[in-house]
Protein backbone atom coordinates (compact mmCIF):
# COMPACT_ATOMS: atom_id res chain seq x y z
CA UNK A 1 0.00 0.00 0.00
CA UNK A 2 1.25 3.49 -0.73
CA UNK A 3 0.03 6.97 -0.77
CA UNK A 4 -0.37 8.88 -4.20
CA UNK A 5 -1.44 12.72 -4.51
CA UNK A 6 -4.25 13.43 -7.15
CA UNK A 7 -5.98 16.22 -8.17
CA UNK A 8 -9.78 16.06 -7.47
CA UNK A 9 -11.75 15.04 -10.93
CA UNK A 10 -14.59 17.07 -9.10
CA UNK A 11 -12.79 20.36 -8.21
CA UNK A 12 -10.09 22.02 -9.18
CA UNK A 13 -7.27 23.10 -7.16
CA UNK A 14 -8.53 20.26 -4.56
CA UNK A 15 -5.61 17.22 -3.93
CA UNK A 16 -6.53 13.57 -2.43
CA UNK A 17 -4.04 11.46 -0.50
CA UNK A 18 -5.15 8.00 -1.78
CA UNK A 19 -4.04 4.28 -0.96
CA UNK A 20 -5.35 1.19 -1.77
CA UNK A 21 -5.10 -1.63 0.50
CA UNK A 22 -4.94 -4.87 -2.17
CA UNK A 23 -4.41 -7.32 0.55
CA UNK A 24 -8.04 -6.48 2.42
CA UNK A 25 -10.43 -5.98 0.27
CA UNK A 26 -9.20 -3.21 -1.95
CA UNK A 27 -10.30 -0.81 1.49
CA UNK A 28 -9.36 2.71 0.13
CA UNK A 29 -7.81 5.57 2.48
CA UNK A 30 -8.01 9.14 1.62
CA UNK A 31 -7.56 12.39 2.74
CA UNK A 32 -8.65 15.40 0.73
CA UNK A 33 -6.94 18.48 0.94
CA UNK A 34 -7.71 22.19 -0.11
CA UNK A 35 -6.97 25.99 0.04
CA UNK A 36 -3.63 27.58 0.11
CA UNK A 37 -0.63 24.73 -0.97
CA UNK A 38 -2.87 21.49 -1.26
CA UNK A 39 -1.03 20.14 -3.05
CA UNK A 40 2.29 20.65 -1.18
CA UNK A 41 0.31 19.49 1.96
CA UNK A 42 -1.00 16.17 0.24
CA UNK A 43 2.01 15.84 -0.91
CA UNK A 44 3.65 15.94 2.49
CA UNK A 45 1.04 14.05 4.41
CA UNK A 46 1.64 11.16 1.42
CA UNK A 47 5.30 11.16 2.49
CA UNK A 48 4.45 11.74 6.02
CA UNK A 49 2.42 7.68 6.00
CA UNK A 50 4.61 5.89 3.49
CA UNK A 51 7.14 6.52 5.91
CA UNK A 52 4.98 5.10 8.65
CA UNK A 53 4.02 2.14 6.44
CA UNK A 54 7.79 1.22 5.61
CA UNK A 55 8.71 1.18 9.28
CA UNK A 56 5.80 -0.64 10.34
CA UNK A 57 6.59 -3.30 7.07
CA UNK A 58 10.64 -3.27 8.49
CA UNK A 59 9.36 -3.71 12.07
CA UNK A 60 7.29 -6.98 10.48
CA UNK A 61 9.86 -8.56 8.46
CA UNK A 62 11.78 -8.22 12.23
CA UNK A 63 9.88 -10.48 13.37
Amino acid sequence: MKYEVKESKERSGEFLAIAVNEASRNEIFSALFCGPDAKQRAEEYAAWKNSQLEVTGEQLLQR
